[in-house]
């Protein structure tokens, strides 16, 4: 019967690295709303298409890069300017009432 199998801090490590950082990181790309294995698809199809890609500019590609282009990156530009406006009505709003709150306080306590 063989004995416990033993294995190095680097072996630990290594499997982490192989197994849990990419699942770490589609988790994390699926909780930013983003297609984390498309993502990845992606880098791997991007390696095979730049042969033929080579004598175009990058305007004509949609801009490519880490962003995905200036369709994308108008479209996530837009969508954090209207978060920042429902956030700023939302502070608004809990200013007020916070005011609202104070005055409550200050005529108990009279």
């Amino acid at each position: 019967m063989a004995g416990k199998v033993k294995t190095t801090g680097f072996a630990r490590f290594f499997l982490i690295m192989i197994i849990v950082a990419p699942l770490a990181y589609i988790g994390a790309s699926y909780y930013n709303g983003e297609d984390g294995i498309e993502k990845i698809k992606s880098l791997f199809k991007r390696g095979e298409t730049t042969e033929s890609a080579e004598g175009t500019n990058d305007d004509t590609r949609g801009g490519g890069g880490l962003f995905g282009g200036s369709s994308n990156l108008s479209r996530q530009i837009e969508e954090l300017r209207a978060e920042n406006e429902e956030l700023r009505e939302r502070l608004s709003e809990q200013e007020q009432e916070i005011q609202e709150l104070k005055r409550e306080v200050r005529l108990l306590r009279k």
